[in-house]
């Protein structure tokens, strides 16, 4: 079946006017995902209006960006809009097979090829197109499709509440949600509808009704979209879970790197939040619906790694983590901690003004995969492999040598190896200081495969140079999950003195006020050295041995790999999550000032000599609250503000992958939101002085916080 014709060129400019009005910030996230070589060959299948093709092709210069959509009198349209000089457009079928593509952009078109195929609502037919856009992708190519997702279980219901008042239009919700129950999925031979049940007025203007769960995401995703409604009755957005969806492409030959439900902020606060709630059957807050979803897939060859998995638990005794307790003032402290230190190196050269930097790709890490205690909060999958820093286990007295062995590549001379930062990345559970050197390279081997270092028995993937910029776009939207390459490459642009590009996470700005500030010095002074060692611990660490399996590409399914067991540690009592908040401000001279907490931890008595640490306030997360945003409603509790006064900086990001699958999200906050009291106790200094002074800051999350929220600021 075709799609629903537009009508003329003015039809066709109106639709695509709606469609494109957002249009930056999805290109600014599907770009993020592109981690491509200079010279790629991207296509964009589907392409429309052209504009998405235009905006990838601008945030990859590099590239060469082709639009294929099978209407002509769009792609005649896209083609007189969008005279760019690295991109072109096509007509053609986007469910075809293409000339081999290094990348493969399939963004809100599959839902089309499911509704308005020759059999409506086919899932044979989306799964055929995934099949073909994977079989357009040269080997190593990567897959970005954007899409919607399956939310809730096939037979789970939900208590909707929407507002009964008339809008605009002079329906309202009420109205609308109505029609939808009867006319939803109208090209179904079986019947269109779906059982909605009146459960009458629920207070505050709202109404309330019983439906299947995946039908009140449905509508919740339509509802506003009233010029068009008869065209957006018939399709059906949501088909496939994100589970289902990463099946369907790892059967096609690909390895999933990651495939994760997308909550658009913009959407959520103007459509949801305040406009309709949602319950389970026992009035419990149900999370809001994924706005879309995303994955990210890599071509692979057979027998190279296509997961890890967490295959079971081993009983032995934990022999490589050393677990140490530590007491002051009547608190003791675990702590966990490695046979040596961590080292990471960042080769780096400028290229005409933009950083390029070398980093290993597809390294494997189990942590991402192990068993989520204390529950998640979303159904997001990942391969078990990142993008991460060139790293070692060492104790650094050997920089030029710890580097050569790692990558392989001949020590340059000592000049050219600089300490950036000296941080602990996760000061309450870590006993380590990660080291961290820029290496300048006059080039960078654009790919090579990367040196399997001793004890290692899986994949170790490639070495390959990668745009630094585009880096911190991924890292800003969960894609780059390994927080210390972030963090260094945001170091060396700061200390280098280069832009590094927009933001494409949520935007804060920080209120006028007229705060005290003081010096980084003096928030940085001396402490003491109160922590003794400690029999018995407090119960809040354990170390776990677990046996991790990788499965490899084969031509008829995965075939068995690698098993190694690993030690990690996780918290007893509370779940893998952390949430930092980073209160902001300014001073009487408008400058932007930042809210530091010091914290006593043995951590930092033991590696710097002074337990005295200014650190982002942050805390663990115990358990999950029930609420339709589980870490928003977790970090204004813990912050004593209200949860509207919070804004995402960023994605959430590992801090020691290597030891923990520790997670952090970070929030940043206007300080006149917090309680006079809170606010009170934290000093609040200089962001810029923070950035200048970066060597010295110890606390990695810190530093995350205060570089990200200066490249949030800088793309205001």
């Amino acid at each position: 079946m075709d799609h629903p014709a537009r009508g003329d060129v003015s039809a066709y400019q109106r639709y695509f006017a709606g469609m494109d009005a957002s249009m930056d910030q999805k290109a600014a996230f599907l770009a993020a995902h592109l981690v491509t070589d200079p010279g790629a060959r991207i296509l964009d299948l589907g392409c429309g209006s052209g504009a998405l093709s235009a905006r990838l092709a601008a945030l990859a210069p590099g590239a060469d960006v082709v639009g294929i959509d099978i209407d002509p009198q769009s792609v005649a349209l896209a083609r007189e809009k969008y005279p760019l000089p690295n991109l072109s457009f096509e007509v053609g079928n986007a469910t075809s097979v293409h000339a081999a593509a290094d990348a493969v952009v399939s963004c809100s078109m599959l839902h089309h090829v499911y509704t308005y195929a020759a059999r409506p609502y086919d899932e044979d037919a989306a799964a055929a197109a995934v099949r073909a856009h994977v079989d357009s992708l040269r080997p190593g190519g990567l897959l970005v499709l954007r899409d919607f997702c399956v939310d809730g279980g096939a037979e789970e219901t939900c208590l909707l509440d929407v507002g009964a008042a008339a809008g605009a239009d002079g329906r309202s919700d009420v109205d609308m949600l109505r029609d939808f129950a009867v006319r939803a999925r109208p090209l179904d031979p079986l019947g269109s509808g779906f059982p909605l049940e009146d459960l009458g007025a629920a207070g505050d203007g709202f109404r309330r009704f019983r439906l299947p769960r995946r039908w009140s995401a449905e509508f919740l995703l339509r509802k506003d979209y009233r010029t068009d409604w008869e065209i957006e009755l018939r399709e059906q957005y949501a088909f496939w879970t994100v589970r289902r969806f990463a099946r369907i492409a790892e059967a096609a030959g690909t390895r999933v790197l990651r495939a994760a439900p997308v909550h658009n902020p913009w959407v959520v606060q103007h459509r949801f939040a305040g406009r309709v709630r949602r319950f389970d059957e026992r009035l419990r807050p149900l999370p809001w619906p994924a706005t879309n979803m995303v994955l990210v897939a890599q071509r692979l060859s057979p027998g190279r790694a296509l997961r890890l998995r967490e295959q079971r638990l081993d009983g032995a005794a934990p022999g490589y983590l050393r677990q140490t307790s530590w007491s002051a003032a009547g608190q003791v402290h675990d702590l966990i901690q490695r046979p040596t230190g961590a080292v990471d190196f960042l080769p780096y050269a400028v290229v005409d003004g933009r950083l390029r930097v070398l980093a290993r790709s597809a390294w494997p890490r189990p942590a991402m995969v192990m068993m989520r205690r204390g529950g998640d909060v979303s159904e997001e999958l990942r391969s078990g492999h990142a993008v991460e820093m060139i790293s070692l286990a060492s104790d650094g007295r050997d920089p030029a040598a710890d580097f050569q062995a790692r990558s392989g590549i001949a020590a340059p001379d000592a000049a050219d190896i600089e300490q950036l930062l000296e941080f602990l990345p996760s000061a309450a559970m870590v006993d380590e200081a990660a080291r961290g050197f820029a290496v300048r390279l006059g080039t960078l081997p654009l790919r090579q495969p990367a040196p399997c270092p001793p004890g290692l028995d899986f994949d170790a993937g490639t070495l390959q140079s990668f745009d630094a910029a585009g880096l911190l776009r991924a890292a800003e939207i969960g894609m780059l999950p390994e927080g210390r390459l972030e963090l260094m490459i945001r170091a060396l642009s700061h200390r280098l003195g280069l832009v590094t590009g927009g933001w494409v996470g949520e935007s804060f700005t920080p209120p006028a006020g007229d705060l005290p500030a003081v010096d980084w010095s003096d928030v940085a002074r001396c402490g003491a050295t109160p922590f003794m060692p400690h029999d018995g611990g407090a119960g809040f660490l354990r170390r776990v041995r677990s046996v991790f399996s990788e499965d490899l590409a084969g031509a008829d399914g995965p075939l068995p790999g690698a098993r190694q067991t690993l030690e990690m540690a996780i918290p007893a009592r509370h779940s893998t999550w952390t949430l930092s908040v980073l209160p902001v401000g300014r001073d009487a001279d408008g400058r932007i000032l930042i809210g530091i907490e010091r914290r006593l931890l043995p951590a930092a008595q033991l590696r710097f000599g002074d337990a005295a640490l200014p650190c982002v306030p942050a805390w663990r997360v115990a358990v999950l609250p029930d609420d339709a945003d589980p870490l928003l409603a977790a970090a204004a509790q813990a912050a004593a503000c209200d949860p509207t006064a919070l804004v995402r900086l960023g994605a959430p990001y590992h801090p020691s992958l290597g030891i923990t699958p520790e997670r952090v999200q970070p929030f940043v906050v206007a300080a006149s939101a917090l309680p006079a009291a809170r606010r009170d106790s934290l000093a609040f200094v200089a962001l810029d002085g923070v950035l200048e002074r970066a060597a010295q800051v110890r606390d990695g999350h810190l530093l995350i916080a205060a570089f990200r929220l200066a490249g949030m600021l800088a793309a205001a």
